[in-house]
């Protein structure tokens, strides 16, 4: 009788850590694809100070604003002033202005290095014996 009721104790010892463990709960659901392009991208991308921005006319730019939103586009004008961005189709393919006074963080997107070629030396080796006519 005794065995059993030790049993019985370590048991329901067992249940008890296995469910503040979390054993039994469901597990994570999967990021969906918009949120697994976000986090793709956001991996490519490096932040910037926003005078800088200026070398970046054209690139694929993220602004994080003071608002709590977060805005991507190709950046399309730079001025002390604002930002001028070209949303992707997913947020309309409009033209949006976003005053500097709003902007909290920038990143750039930056090219992924080819896999085969890492340190493009191939590209570097053909400019440097290009001939200007």
């Amino acid at each position: 009788m005794n065995e059993l009721k030790s049993l019985t104790a370590v048991l329901l010892a067992s249940a008890m850590a296995l469910t503040a463990t979390n054993v039994f709960a469901a597990p994570a659901a999967k990021p969906s694809k918009a949120e697994a392009a976000k986090a793709a991208a956001a991996a490519n991308q490096r932040v910037v100070e926003y005078p800088e921005l200026e070398k970046h006319v054209g690139a694929k730019i993220t602004i994080q604003t003071t608002n709590n939103t977060t805005r991507s586009g190709t950046l399309l004008r730079y001025t002390n002033v604002a930002l001028s961005v070209q949303l992707g189709p997913e947020a309309g393919a409009i033209e949006l202005s976003v005053p500097r006074s709003t902007v909290r963080q920038v990143a750039v997107s930056v090219a992924a290095a080819d896999p085969l070629f890492p340190n493009d030396t191939f590209k570097q080796e053909a400019a440097a014996g290009a001939k200007k006519n």
